[in-house]
């Protein structure tokens, strides 16, 4: 997985640390009746009842299959539901199914403890050929496939049309490079007296800026080699919105509510949060592709998560397979897309309103999220968000920065 930094995805619509986990293969049978039901944990981080990830999860409970799947969000970020279910391995209470972010892929096989899907016969088979043979790579883990490909975004540009009309803009005419979009937001800026912009304080969003510059946070072998000049001047860029003042760095849900508010003109985010954007405007908003760098080409990197099995009993193995059965069906990616996250199945489902850009930033080719390989992984993440963040804030300069990002990953990535 991690040597796969430099590759294209080509995508059609697209227990605790130092615990040991047994790999023995547990075969179950197709669709096999319990002699009484299962009840089984879905650990994931999305709220609200409405949400498809609950609309997905009812809808298999109406199956009535002998499993009932209940519904756990035990956090709002990969990193603190990978905590919580790190806590209850250790207290041999694993969840049977959780949603794992794709960079914590190769952390999930080694340290969670996720199962490979084909040691379950011909269920993890089934399971499995229903998901385009570029995403299944993306949850292929020195040889196992830990979990189904569920969800799949990328970044894009969010505007608020009114904003872009009152500045004299043209909403049909997004700027395809990232100097053009800081000259425009600077006009709106003038014009409008609004905050023009917010990006997500992360390292997500970085990795596009380092890629879009022709460098790497890691390369082929899990190095780090965020440094490297090309990812300086990409981060350098990044912090550039800050610079001239057309950024002020604040949350994720902050810079969200500002935006839905109609307080900001224009952030960069999610591809995946649309219809939870839409349903909180008051306005049109429209997604177009990540700008590039001038005269470099665009390398746009992807997200997104994977559902994986966690459970050591074997019920619960069986009744988790019965979920992942189901949420492979077209009817369960019909409800998932309603999240904006991307159709990562072969069945041939209608792009979502609104989704176009992301869509066509799928087409053009994305590279897979950095993932953080090892028992340690975790750590290393959290490790470059923090210089990340003392770029941003300005404590450090983007190459101080990023050389101590690589300092402190590489004394964890060993």
């Amino acid at each position: 997985m991690t040597g796969m930094k430099n590759s294209k995805i080509k995508i059609g619509r697209r227990a605790a640390l130092g615990m040991g986990v047994s790999t023995a293969a547990v075969m179950v049978a197709g669709g096999a009746a319990r002699s009484a039901n299962a009840s089984i944990d879905i650990v994931h981080f999305f709220s609200g009842a409405d949400h498809p990830m609950e609309l997905v999860i009812k809808a298999f409970n109406a199956k009535n299959l002998g499993v009932t799947a209940v519904s756990r969000q035990e956090g709002t970020t990969y990193e603190a539901i990978t905590q919580k279910a790190m806590a209850g391995i250790a207290a041999g209470r694993p969840p049977a199914v959780m949603t794992t972010g794709w960079k914590l892929a190769s952390f999930a096989k080694h340290t969670l403890g996720a199962q490979d899907l084909r040691q379950f016969g011909a269920d993890g088979g089934a399971i499995i050929d229903n998901y385009k043979e570029s995403v299944v790579k993306l949850v292929t883990i020195e040889g196992s496939i830990v979990g189904i490909p569920w969800a799949l975004s990328t970044p894009v540009l969010y505007i608020n049309t009114e904003h872009w009309k009152a500045a004299g803009l043209d909403p049909a005419a997004i700027p395809t490079t990232i100097e053009d979009l800081y000259a425009k937001l600077g006009q709106m800026q003038q014009k409008t007296n609004k905050a023009v912009l917010a990006y997500e304080v992360n390292e997500w969003e970085p990795q596009a800026f380092i890629q879009n510059a022709g460098g790497d946070v890691l390369d082929g072998a899990g190095k780090p080699v965020m440094d490297s000049a090309a990812a300086v001047y990409g981060m350098q860029k990044f912090v550039e919105a800050k610079t001239r003042k057309l950024w002020n760095p604040i949350g994720l849900s902050e810079m969200l509510t500002a935006f839905q508010a109609g307080a900001l003109s224009a952030m960069v985010t999610s591809s995946a949060r649309l219809s939870g954007v839409k349903a909180q405007s008051a306005f049109e908003i429209k997604l177009a592709k990540m700008p590039g760098l001038e005269g470099r080409p665009r390398r746009m990197n992807s997200g997104g998560n994977f559902l994986s099995i966690l459970a050591r009993n074997k019920e619960q193995q069986a009744a988790a397979v019965q979920f992942l059965k189901f949420c492979a069906t077209p009817e369960a990616m019909k409800i998932w897309l309603g999240t904006g996250y991307l159709n990562t199945t072969k069945h041939d489902l209608p792009i979502p309103a609104g989704q176009e850009a992301a869509y066509a930033q799928l087409a053009d080719g994305l590279t897979p999220e950095t993932v953080w390989p090892g028992a340690r992984g975790l750590e290393a993440l959290k490790a470059h968000i923090d210089w990340i963040s003392r770029i941003v804030n300005g404590s450090v300069s983007v190459p101080d920065g990023l050389k101590g990002s690589k300092e402190a990953v590489a004394k964890l990535l060993v």
